[in-house]
C-alpha cells in the first residue's frame, strides 16, 4: 500500500495525530517527514515577504523621524531592500502555487491553503496537518531523530 492509501486508512480510523501514523506504519514516518519540511520551507518563503515590507516601509519612517540615525539604517534599508529584490520571483512564484492549490498537503493530498493569504496558515485547511507538529533535529552523529 502506498504511504497516502496508509494516510486515508489511518484517517478513516480516525487516527489522532501523524506521530500514531508513523508509530504504525514505520515506512510512511520519512516520506512525511520530508514533505512536511518542504512544505515548511515554502511557508517560509511565502511568510517572509510582508515581515521584510514592514521592515523597509519602517526604515523609512525612521529615517524622516530620526534623521541622525541615517548612516545606520541606510545600512538596514539596503540589506532589507536587497532581500525583497532576491526574493520577489520565489515568492510570488510560492505564492501562486499556495493560490492555485498546486502545494499539497503532505498528509491529506488536499491543497494546503484555499485562496490567497498574506500569511499562510501552519496547519491544512482540510485535516488540520499542523506543519510545525514534527520538528526534526540533527544529532551529534549527524543522523536525524524525531523528539
Amino acid at each position: 500500500m502506498c504511504d497516502r492509501g496508509v494516510a486515508w486508512a489511518l484517517l478513516d480510523r480516525h487516527a489522532v495525530s501523524p506521530l500514531e501514523v508513523a508509530m504504525e506504519y514505520p515506512g510512511f514516518f520519512p516520506s512525511l517527514t520530508a514533505r512536511t519540511r518542504r512544505l515548511s520551507l515554502y511557508r517560509l518563503l511565502a511568510n517572509s515577504f510582508v515581515p521584510l515590507l514592514v521592515i523597509a516601509l519602517s526604515v523609512l519612517l525612521l529615517r524622516w523621524a530620526v534623521p541622525d540615525l541615517l548612516s545606520v539604517l541606510i545600512v538596514i534599508w539596503s540589506a532589507d531592500a536587497f532581500l525583497i529584490v532576491v526574493l520577489a520571483i520565489p515568492w510570488l512564484l510560492v505564492s501562486w502555487a499556495f493560490t492555485s492549490g498546486k502545494i499539497k498537503c503532505p498528509l491529506c493530498d488536499a491543497p494546503f491553503a484555499h485562496g490567497f493569504h498574506l500569511w499562510v496558515p501552519k496547519a491544512c485547511q482540510n485535516c488540520g496537518h499542523d506543519t510545525a507538529a514534527l520538528k526534526i533535529s540533527a544529532t551529534s552523529h549527524g543522523r536525524w531523530r524525531a523528539p
